[in-house]
C-alpha cells in the first residue's frame, strides 16, 4: 500500500545544481570569513597607538603647562583624528614621546642642544639656527614613519576625509598652530600666528599628499 502513496521525488534531477550552490555557498563563507579577519586585523592596527596616546595623555593633563592647549587637543580627540597622528603633534614639545616615536621606527633620538638667548628674539626663517632646522627636520620625518608604521585602511582613511573636511581641518590647524608656536616659545623666540599658519599650512598638506600614497589593502 505504502507504493501506492510513493510520490516519486524530483530532488535527483536537482542534485547537481544544489552542488553547485552549495559549493558558491562554501566559497561566499570563505571569502567572508578572510574579509571579517582582514577588518579585524586592520582594526587592531588603528586601535595599536590607543594606548600609548593615553599614557601620554596622562602627563599631559598633569603638567600645568600644557593647560594652554587641552581643549583644542580633546577636540581633535573627538574628531577622530588617529592616536599616531596626535602624538606626532605633541611629540614637538614634549620630548619622551619623540623618542618613543624614533625607538618604534628603529632610528636613533637626536638630542636637540639649541642654546636659547637671555632675551626673546622674533622668528626669521632665513636666519633659522642649524639645531632649530634639524629639530624641524627631525619631527617632519616623524610624522612620515609614525603614519607609515603598521598603518590601517580605517586610519588612513579617516585622516583623508577629516584633511577634505574644512572644519576638522580648521581644527587641526590650530591645535598644530598652538604647539608650533609654543615650541618657540619656550626657546624665547617670538614667531606670529601669519608665520607659523604658514609653516603649519604647508606642513599639513605634505602630510595629506604622504596618506594619499599610501596602499591600502582590499578588504
Amino acid at each position: 500500500m505504502w507504493l501506492d502513496d510513493f510520490i516519486p521525488s524530483e530532488s535527483w534531477h536537482t542534485w547537481p545544481q544544489s552542488q553547485e550552490i552549495s559549493e558558491k555557498f562554501k566559497e561566499s563563507v570563505k571569502k567572508s570569513s578572510a574579509w571579517i579577519k582582514r577588518v579585524q586585523k586592520d582594526e587592531k592596527k588603528a586601535r595599536k597607538f590607543d594606548l600609548l596616546l593615553a599614557s601620554f595623555l596622562v602627563e599631559i593633563v598633569k603638567n600645568p603647562k600644557y593647560d594652554f592647549l587641552l581643549n583644542n587637543l580633546f577636540k581633535t580627540i573627538n574628531s577622530w583624528f588617529s592616536s599616531n597622528f596626535i602624538l606626532w603633534l605633541i611629540s614637538l614639545i614634549h620630548k619622551p614621546i619623540s623618542q618613543k616615536i624614533r625607538e618604534l621606527s628603529k632610528k636613533e633620538f637626536n638630542n636637540f642642544n639649541y642654546t636659547k638667548t637671555f632675551d626673546s628674539i622674533d622668528f626669521y626663517d632665513e636666519l633659522l639656527d642649524n639645531e632649530l632646522k634639524n629639530k624641524i627636520n627631525y619631527w617632519i620625518e616623524d610624522i612620515i614613519d609614525i603614519i607609515s608604521l603598521e598603518y590601517s585602511n580605517i586610519q588612513i582613511e579617516t585622516l583623508k576625509n577629516l584633511f577634505k573636511n574644512k572644519e576638522s581641518y580648521f581644527e587641526i590647524l590650530e591645535l598644530s598652530c598652538l604647539i608650533f608656536q609654543f615650541f618657540f616659545k619656550e626657546l624665547n623666540i617670538n614667531i606670529t600666528l601669519k608665520q607659523s599658519n604658514s609653516y603649519i599650512d604647508f606642513l599639513l598638506k605634505e602630510v595629506y599628499l604622504k596618506i594619499t600614497n599610501l596602499e591600502l589593502e582590499e578588504v
